[in-house]
């Protein structure tokens, strides 16, 4: 016998083609063991026991039957083979129903900054493993349709991250640096990252030689990208990776950890005068790289400049481009000059205008093939 339990819903970019990345099918995993041990804590609670009893769960399985459209809608099922129920519920199938609503109920609250009791403490720990795929922007309503719907964002999750029993927080993160230490006895490496903090890993046999080649490099400025799930403290201090799902050696001038170092700039950088973007611009900026612009195209040079703002450079076969950003309007004056023919071209481009973007898209790839 199947029954519906729960249909939540993902929105964000990723699934506006009704799609779930197979990534986030981990988190529904978690919900399964989630949703269980709910069930037996309010079982418990309604029962005054220590425990349930034995077989609680065996006639009941949680399954993903489909995914429907609505951004992308995992159908999530309660399943039963009890030839004593008949065309009558499993005995114990309540408690999974009003597990799953416990769970979005405490999502509720935590969204809304309301004290977290729906669920105690030890159990919110699961919140660690459940929504942990989750981007930025991106949202796990648990109630699509209601008043309150129940928004898991990366922002609830840290909230009721804070509410459980963990010392530590998992986080999957890219993280970019160089790698000063390697020991192959144990398999473990250090990240050294913008500003000089070191954190600790372990790596495996598939990512050995990236990390060793890094090593390798260190006094030439090699720098490896590492993506993994990570360990915060409670005050979202990165401490170490748990495990490296890929590494990959970039650029000497990668914007994305050129965008790490001009992170660390202080207010008056500049002989006492230099302002410094706030920190959603330098998120904006970073979006922009990782989301807009080509990694087949040149890597531009990017420095800051005194009013807060930010100049991007290229050097071309033909052209010195550059482009000056005003991150508070989102424009930038662009300026390129063919060192052949002396021509220049100026134009302003409105970054968040995606036909402007792929302008500025277009003029660096004709500068790159010497067509302008």
């Amino acid at each position: 016998m199947k029954r519906p339990l729960i249909e939540p819903r993902f929105v964000g970019r990723r699934f506006e083609d009704h799609t779930i990345p197979l990534e986030l099918l981990r988190d529904l995993a978690v919900l399964e063991e989630f949703v269980v041990a709910v069930a037996k804590w309010i079982y418990v609670q309604d029962n005054a026991r220590q425990r349930t009893p034995k077989g609680f769960t065996s006639p009941l399985t949680i399954a993903l039957t489909a995914v429907n459209k609505g951004s992308a809608c995992p159908a999530i099922a309660i399943e039963y083979e009890d030839p004593t129920a008949g065309l009558f519920p499993a005995a114990n199938e309540d408690f999974f129903f009003r597990a799953a609503q416990a769970i979005g109920n405490a999502i509720d609250a935590a969204e809304h900054n309301e004290p977290i009791t729906q669920i105690p403490p030890n159990l919110l720990g699961y919140f660690d493993r459940f929504g942990r795929g989750l981007r930025d922007g991106e949202i796990l309503e648990f109630f699509p349709g209601n008043a309150r719907p129940a928004r898991l964002t990366k922002l609830t999750r840290r909230r009721l991250l804070l509410a459980s029993q963990n010392e530590e927080i998992t986080e999957e993160v890219t993280v970019r640096g160089m790698v000063p230490e390697l020991d192959q006895a144990k398999m473990s490496f250090e990240l050294q990252l913008p500003g000089g903090r070191k954190i600790t890993s372990t790596v495996d046999a598939i990512h050995l030689d990236t990390i060793l080649e890094a090593m390798n490099g260190y006094r030439n400025g090699v720098k490896v990208s590492v993506s993994g799930i990570a360990r915060f403290d409670r005050h979202e201090r990165l401490d170490s990776f748990e495990m490296i799902e890929d590494a990959v050696i970039i650029e000497t001038n990668d914007p994305l950890a050129r965008i790490d170092e001009l992170r660390l700039l202080k207010a008056g950088w500049l002989d006492g005068i230099g302002l410094v973007p706030s920190k959603p611009e330098f998120d904006w900026l970073e979006d922009f790289f990782a989301s807009h612009y080509p990694a087949s195209l040149p890597a531009p040079y990017i420095y800051p400049m005194e009013d807060g703002g930010i100049q991007l450079e290229w050097r071309t076969a033909n052209q010195d481009m550059s482009l000056e950003i005003n991150l508070v309007e989102l424009s930038g004056d662009l300026h390129c000059f063919n060192t052949q023919t002396m021509n220049e071209i100026t134009d302003v481009i409105s970054l968040g205008d995606p036909h402007h973007v792929q302008r500025l898209i277009d003029l660096v790839s004709k500068a790159a093939r010497g067509e302008i």
